[in-house]
């Protein structure tokens, strides 16, 4: 089956609402992380968390009356988490456009050949500006296994955020071809093993930055580590649907937990009552990972 027009934008706009945030938050994260002297690598993520910040608010623009703003694209907690970061970091957020995302009109609005040119445009504008911060990372990370950088962030998680780029990438790229998947049940099991991948890293992040007085926070964390590889290590390798099926409920089920555990983390770190080195604003975000990989699984649900 073609992807129809309306199919084309909305599938685009759904993943850009939650992917330029993830993005422009990248840049964010990695631009506080360094020390004054690396002056060149704080304004490249300054001028990417802009640029994304920008991409954002016409795909918002685009999105308006078209289709609905999920909780992976921002949550309860988003604003607050925003405001409080660019509080602690000194950097500026636009947290206007959170605001108006939130007020953003509900579907209803046609799907017309001028919108459907203009998303077209946005997606690959999108594509120059995503393959910039792969880049930037790579040579984030580049640096920094050379020991010739500081970041308060790990080497893992530049690793992470710069697979995430990628994925984008390629997710935009099959959009602009139009392009349907050959085989349905292979790219679950790839999307399943990535975003278990994504969950797993997620706890061995909090896990590090929390202060070691939370001790039953971390081994909550390390718990959630053990599962999601444990996990992982059966899906890997799975080539029918039967075997597929042994463990798609059972990472639902682990998403969920997670998910429930972010949330309740993103909630205690805003109320200042979780020492943590984390900004609030990570804690949000990988929050709006989780509901993501929640959304997929819900749609794998009604294909399977």
């Amino acid at each position: 089956m073609s992807m129809t027009n309306e199919m084309f934008v909305k599938r685009s706009l759904e993943l850009h609402l939650f992917f330029l945030r993830i993005m422009k938050e990248h840049a964010l994260f990695m631009a506080v992380s360094f020390p004054p002297k690396n002056e060149d690598f704080i304004r490249e993520g300054a001028e990417l968390n802009s640029q994304f910040n920008n991409l954002l608010r016409e795909a918002l623009e685009l999105a308006s009356g078209v289709i609905m703003v999920e909780n992976d694209a921002a949550t309860e907690f988003t604003l607050p988490a925003e405001e409080k970061t660019a509080f602690l970091t000194g950097m500026q957020i636009d947290t206007a456009l959170t605001e108006a995302e939130l007020r953003m009109a509900r579907p209803g609005a046609r799907v017309d050949a001028q919108i459907v040119e203009r998303v077209g445009n946005l997606n690959n504008r999108i594509l120059s500006a995503t393959r910039n911060i792969i880049r930037y990372k790579t040579r984030v990370l580049d640096a920094l296994l050379a020991c010739e950088l500081l970041s308060s962030n790990y080497p893992l998680l530049i690793e992470h955020i710069r697979r995430e780029a990628i994925r984008y990438v390629d997710l935009v790229t099959r959009l602009q071809n139009r392009a349907e998947p050959e085989n349905i049940q292979q790219e679950l099991i790839e999307d399943e093993f990535f975003w278990n991948q994504i969950m797993e890293e997620h706890a061995e992040f909090i896990r590090g930055y929390l202060d070691p007085t939370e001790t039953e926070l971390f081994d909550l964390a390390d718990d959630f580590a053990v599962r999601f590889n444990e996990l992982n290590s059966r899906i890997q390798g799975l080539r029918t649907s039967q075997q597929f099926m042994m463990f798609f409920n059972e990472s639902e089920e682990l998403a969920e937990e997670i998910r429930d555990f972010k949330a309740q983390g993103t909630q205690g770190i805003l109320a200042c009552g979780i020492r943590i080195i984390a900004p609030p604003l990570l804690a949000d975000h990988v929050l709006r990972e989780a509901n993501h990989y929640l959304r997929l699984l819900s749609t794998y649900k009604q294909i399977r």
